[in-house]
């Protein structure tokens, strides 16, 4: 089978969307599929890096993260891909997409039902960008949802049909979070962090929507004699992570992307897992860092409460979130007694193990493909 994936972004740019891409692409070309990935160049514009079977294509202009490339559109309308698979309505690669490709077999996971956060801005922006998410969603021959509550979401909002959108959750490759105790012990060490702290970790895009700033706030101010430590793990402007930089004190430790390795090693050396994005599926990183063990403390957006019961595998924060109130869910964990911490630890291994794990769910992905072409 050929198969066309279209995506606003790709690697070497790190993401929810593009890790998807990533690992379905690696799934179904194991399977002995033919995958191409259309893009645009905004993915690679700090680095000559680029992915096999991959097309990227030049960016016109960039609207608020959001790449807009004519070269895209037109280097569809030459595909014969058998099948294409698009990621999310909310960007110019879906909604011009799914116009060029009209009456070709198409499917989307859309990694998130709305835009939910950002304030008034994104909030009117929603309400404006409506019916061309509607029109987009509509002309998909098979819709993901990542879970049941945003697949009730799209329902609800779009009026589709209730045949026309299946859930398929994300999940991660189980082996490549193997503990190594001696590369945990080596992070610890190359980032200078205390071997006695309690260490809280965060892993994503460095943005304001992720809300990196009410951590830093709520340890620095709230937390101040305690023997605790932030590491935080991902890209952002230069100018983001200084403001960051500026806010924190020693405990606080902006890394930027590390190898994955590290990542792997960062999460096997932590104690607490905060994820305090707003806008959300279910962000993989919140998978990872279960399957290494990790209480998770998050905002209860998207899919996430489908992943997390509060008190079995973490707990959930205010919204709009309180730095008293997160500063109580860490402290929360940090006084847990160490069989109640194992507890948590087994639970949310065996549930990422049982629920989450990537090649079967990407063997359902294909099954839905062979549906839509009536395989």
């Amino acid at each position: 089978m050929k198969i066309g994936q279209i995506s606003h972004l790709y690697r070497p740019h790190l993401g929810g969307i593009e890790n998807y891409v990533y690992r379905l692409k690696n799934s179904l070309e194991r399977e002995g599929h033919e995958v191409t990935v259309y893009t645009t160049d905004s993915s690679i514009r700090h680095t000559i890096k680029r992915e096999k079977d991959t097309f990227y294509c030049k960016t016109d202009f960039v609207l608020k993260r959001n790449p807009f490339s004519s070269e895209l559109f037109r280097k569809l309308k030459e595909t014969r891909d058998d099948i294409y698979h698009l990621h999310s309505p909310w960007f110019f690669s879906s909604l011009f997409a799914a116009e060029v490709l009209r009456g070709r077999p198409k499917v989307m996971t859309v990694h998130s039902a709305g835009i939910k956060s950002g304030g008034f801005e994104t909030f009117m922006l929603d309400k404006l960008y409506h019916p061309f998410a509607r029109r987009v969603l509509r002309k998909m021959d098979m819709l993901i949802a990542l879970s049941e509550g945003e697949r009730k979401s799209l329902l609800r909002c779009f009026g589709l049909s209730t045949r026309s959108v299946v859930v398929i959750p994300n999940g991660i490759k189980i082996d490549e979070f193997t503990l190594d105790k001696i590369a945990a012990e080596e992070f610890v060490r190359r980032y200078r962090l205390k071997e006695d702290s309690f260490k809280v970790l965060s892993v994503g895009r460095l943005v304001p929507q992720k809300n990196p700033e009410k951590l830093i706030s709520t340890v620095a101010k709230h937390m101040k004699d305690q023997n605790v430590e932030v590491i935080f793990i991902g890209g952002g402007s230069p100018t983001y992570l200084a403001k960051l930089r500026e806010i924190s004190d020693e405990r606080i430790h902006v890394l930027e992307e590390v190898k994955f390795e590290e990542l792997v090693a960062a999460y096997h050396s932590s104690n607490l897992f905060v994820f305090l994005g707003t806008w959300e599926g279910i962000p993989t990183v919140i998978l990872e860092a279960m399957l290494c063990g990790l209480p998770v403390v998050a905002a209860p957006v998207g899919g996430i409460p489908e992943v997390i019961t509060e008190k079995e595998n973490g707990l959930f924060v205010e919204l709009p979130i309180s730095e008293e109130d997160l500063a109580n869910k860490i402290s929360y964990f940090m006084n847990m007694n160490k069989a109640d911490t194992i507890k948590i630890s087994k639970a949310n291994m065996k549930k990422i193990k049982t629920h989450y794990n990537w090649e079967l769910l990407a063997d359902e992905i294909l099954d839905v493909y062979n549906q839509v072409l009536g395989v």
